[in-house]
């Protein structure tokens, strides 16, 4: 792309939070294990302090799309593509 801003791709592994979609639910029908959640796309440095902050697209009009901020707290990897 002739205007490439430079953006890095990266794959974020994270753990999310989840929710049940029954109305009520038991304690044994929540499981202990975590949602983890990978993601692909180009990360935005210093987009938002404290978060890890990824694109699905960018365009050569300086358009951003699909953008997803995840709390670092929440972040369990990034790995550059």
């Amino acid at each position: 792309m002739e205007d490439d801003p430079g953006y890095t791709p990266v794959i974020v592994n994270w753990h999310d939070a989840h929710a049940y979609s029954e109305h009520w639910t038991t304690l044994e029908q929540i499981e202990e294990e975590p949602c983890l959640v990978r993601t692909v796309g180009w990360m935005l440095p210093d987009a938002k302090p404290g978060h890890v902050v990824v694109a699905q697209s960018y365009s050569s009009l300086e358009g951003i799309d699909s953008v997803l901020c995840i709390p670092v707290a929440m972040v369990v990897t990034t790995q550059l593509l």
